[in-house]
């Protein structure tokens, strides 16, 4: 499945840089009807849409080079929420940080962690249309280094939660989700001999909790 989806990722990826490029050159045109304008911005939004599902596919097929350092968990979130905190902000959303700073290094590739905790904050922001409190947590147990992100937002009916980490499933509308979001997520952290946990009760909110293998005490890091 992995390799068709890098396939088809691929095959998609030139014919979708020429209608996107194509119409962002059109839409460049001096004295451009205005309806015509407003029918290009559709469809370059689209496309880029598109392209987004085009990540999301070539991560789930595991196609995209892993660069393995020892990264800290805690830049990876501050850097991450960086992009993150005005579309919380405009939702409505409060966020509460608890970052263990004793935190020990994981082997992992920086680009792509911060692709788990961005695909979980939006996750938690989409779950909370009517504002709440996002609660983004560090710390270590064992030999494991833990990211738990938790929201109060409408939660996951129980029969639900068995299929969030299936490719394409997804209980949201077309704009709002492709149904890859979760499944990136497990990709990922599964190739980081780590495992992921959920825990969810509707109406009153959802946690996910990401736990990866600390790093030995030599190599790179970041």
């Amino acid at each position: 499945i992995g390799q068709l989806a890098a396939g088809v990722a691929h095959e998609l990826n030139e014919p979708l840089g020429n209608i996107l490029g194509f119409a962002q050159l059109a839409g460049r045109s001096p004295e451009l009807p205005s309806q015509i304008a407003g029918d290009l911005d559709k469809i370059v939004r689209a496309s880029l849409h598109a392209r987004e599902i085009i990540k999301k596919l070539m991560l789930f097929g595991r196609r995209m080079p892993t660069q393995a350092l020892e990264i800290s968990l805690n830049k990876i979130v501050e850097d991450g929420l960086y992009f993150l905190e005005v579309r919380c902000t405009k939702s409505g959303i409060s966020i509460h940080k608890a970052l263990d700073p004793d935190l020990p290094a994981v082997p992992a590739d920086p680009s792509q962690i911060e692709q788990v905790l961005v695909n979980l904050v939006i996750n938690a922001i989409q779950a909370m249309a009517a504002g709440g409190e996002l609660t983004i947590r560090t710390f270590s147990d064992s030999d494991q280094v833990c990211l738990a992100v938790a929201d109060t937002g409408v939660g996951i009916d129980s029969a639900v939660l068995d299929q969030i980490f299936v490719p394409f499933y997804t209980t949201k509308d077309v704009d709002e989700g492709t149904g890859l979001g979760l499944s990136v997520v497990h990709g990922i952290v599964s190739a980081h001999k780590g495992r992921i946990e959920v825990d969810s009760q509707v109406g009153k909110g959802t946690a996910f909790t990401v736990r990866l293998p600390i790093a030995p005490q030599t190599g790179k890091t970041e």
